[in-house]
């Protein structure tokens, strides 16, 4: 079966996660990520929707798209992580590419002698770059192929600058520091503005993972508590004592169960749109808010279970 599910996919999808995969380094076969993600996923949505049985087909998919999501987004997230120690460490490496030059070895030796393994997959690429440019190809034909597994805007940006510098006759020490200082000061404006914008970040935070499920926990305790109500008051014999104003409350028809499976769903959605605006605002893109959906999701249910669990004993005490 699992076979069947990966032959059946679009051939642009399968296309995709074969890149996604080589991007993010993992040496995993697309056939093997999709058919233990469908499973996954598929498995997930039945033991959900088998719990909230009332339910079962909403239940279900919403599972398997959430699963089947994560998936999808904790390939990007890797994607992203190893994109980001290459920027964090390719200042170092394009100053000692230029020490190397200036220390008169050639463009394709200075680039070996560059390759350390505290680069980590910029040194592999830096390394593929210098045999590839041994062997006869120019040194801008070597250089763009530094971004073959590697997804990373500021990586190929720099590498342009550079083989547009060299075509116009530029040298090739001084384009790697220019470059290099402008990838610093860039770093430099970026922790300044994450760091400017951490307001946002601890608000949106809190909205999601404390007054969502805050919320949510009293408004079910507030339906329940209504509805106790409403069948316990018996207004027309109130109403007999005389001409006395009666408030009706009326009937709840909203179900209990219904209500949490909403709460439950909603918290879910909340968190998740909140783990991504985080990412958003912090960094610029929004799959590295996939990160912090699973802790803003558990984070999420423990304020509304311990909400609901306090706020019911309040009532009942109240009540008593």
């Amino acid at each position: 079966m699992s076979d069947m599910v990966y032959r059946i996919m679009p051939a642009s999808y399968k296309e995709k996660i074969r890149e996604m995969i080589r991007y993010s380094g993992s040496k995993m076969k697309p056939e093997r990520f999709i058919n233990y993600s469908f499973a996954m996923s598929l498995a997930t949505g039945i033991l959900v929707g088998t719990v909230f049985m009332q339910y079962f087909i909403i239940a279900a998919v919403v599972a398997f798209l959430s699963v089947w999501t994560l998936f999808h987004g904790l390939l990007s997230l890797a994607i992203e992580k190893r994109a980001g120690f290459v920027e964090s460490v390719l200042p170092d490496t394009l100053q000692l590419m230029a020490a190397n030059s200036r220390a008169g070895y050639i463009p394709s030796r200075a680039l070996l002698l560059s390759a350390r393994k505290e680069f980590g997959p910029l040194s592999e690429a830096i390394k593929n770059t210098g045999k590839e440019i041994m062997t006869g190809k120019s040194l801008e034909e070597g250089l763009s192929m530094m971004t073959r597994n590697i997804k990373s805007n500021v990586l190929e940006r720099t590498i342009k600058l550079i083989s547009e510098g060299i075509k116009n006759g530029g040298k090739f020490a001084s384009l790697l520091e220019e470059n290099a200082h402008e990838i610093r000061v860039q770093q430099a404006l970026h922790k300044e503005v994450k760091a400017n914008v951490m307001m946002y970040t601890i608000f949106i935070a809190f909205a999601g993972c404390v007054g969502a499920p805050v919320l949510y926990a009293i408004s079910s305790l507030l339906i329940k508590t209504i509805s106790s109500l409403s069948s316990a008051v018996n207004t027309q014999n109130l109403a007999a004592l005389g001409n006395v104003p009666v408030m009706s409350l009326g009937s709840v028809t909203v179900s209990q169960d219904f209500l949490f499976v909403f709460s439950i769903f909603a918290i879910v959605m909340t968190a998740s749109f909140g783990g991504i605006l985080v990412g958003l605002i912090g960094t610029g893109k929004a799959k590295a808010g996939f990160k912090y959906v699973p802790v803003f999701i558990v984070l999420s249910f423990v304020i509304f279970f311990l909400t609901k669990a306090l706020a019911g004993g309040l009532f009942t005490s109240i009540a008593g």
